[in-house]
């Protein structure tokens, strides 16, 4: 959950588009969500908003690897760092305007992987950079988005049923 802090200039907009995942089907690449996201919240506010924006309600671990690359320790911000080591980062302790956004004015795609088990891939990139902070909004928000969400469990439910009839 966000944080409740007053938010600082400027607000980030970053664009968060499927790529893929275990449960993702062909189609939603073309799936994406816009966040706004103020320059004193963090990666951790960032990362807790993205499953958010795509109906996501069952909360998982995730990272970001600013490289692009899964796995890549060298350039992950996770919402809980792995055993302390040399290159584990917690996103919670860096402001987004702290962020080493890949890319020239940070605007190369880098990957937002969300539950660790059933990999759903993101891509996200930094689309602009907007000055001013509306003065009743709440950041994070979802700004514009493009395409239905795929469900997080597709069919969920009727494999519950076919494992209780089985069971009968």
């Amino acid at each position: 959950m966000p944080r409740t802090i007053r938010p600082e200039p400027p607000i980030y907009t970053f664009r968060a588009r499927i790529l893929g995942g275990y449960y993702a089907p062909s189609k939603a690449t073309a799936v994406w969500r816009e966040i706004e996201i103020a320059a004193n919240q963090t990666l951790a506010d960032l990362g807790d908003a993205i499953p958010l924006a795509f109906d996501f309600d069952d909360p998982h671990l995730w990272s970001f690897f600013l490289s692009g690359r899964a796995w890549d320790r060298a350039t992950e911000y996770a919402l809980q760092s792995a055993g302390g080591g040399p290159h584990s980062r917690s996103a919670g302790r860096v402001q987004i305007r702290a962020v080493p956004l890949p890319g020239v004015a940070g605007k190369k795609e880098f990957l937002f992987l969300f539950d660790y088990g059933d990999e759903w891939h993101f891509g996200v990139k930094l689309r602009h950079v907007r000055a001013r902070v509306e003065p009743s909004a709440q950041y994070p928000r979802l700004a514009a988005s493009h395409g239905e969400a795929p469900p997080q469990y597709p069919n969920a439910e009727d494999d519950w049923d076919e494992e209780e009839e089985e069971d009968i």
